[in-house]
């Protein structure tokens, strides 16, 4: 999801994309969830492994906001397989 095209996307009614990603962060970390499901990845982004989603900076302009990553459970800890593309457009 890009951070400026969209698709916006929404848990709970709160938006995921597009967002100042400490906000997003915060209200993803307070929702209820098992106990160990939140980490963070190798490049500090936090990661929701009860929900398959990473949250990612994505710069635009001077700002940096939300851009949700989706990854299927065995992919969570595999941040160096990502395409080369998630990683050069941040």
């Amino acid at each position: 999801m890009d951070a400026l095209v969209g698709p916006q996307v929404r848990r709970g009614g709160a938006p995921l994309t597009g967002c100042e990603p400490s906000r997003v962060e915060d209200w993803l970390v307070r929702r209820p969830a098992r106990p160990g499901s939140v980490s963070y990845s190798v490049a500090g982004d936090p990661v929701f492994a009860d929900l398959g989603l990473a949250i990612r900076p994505q710069r635009a302009g001077d700002v940096v906001l939300s851009h949700p990553l989706f990854l299927h459970h065995g992919w969570l800890g595999l941040w160096h397989a990502l395409p080369g593309l998630e990683w050069d457009t941040r």
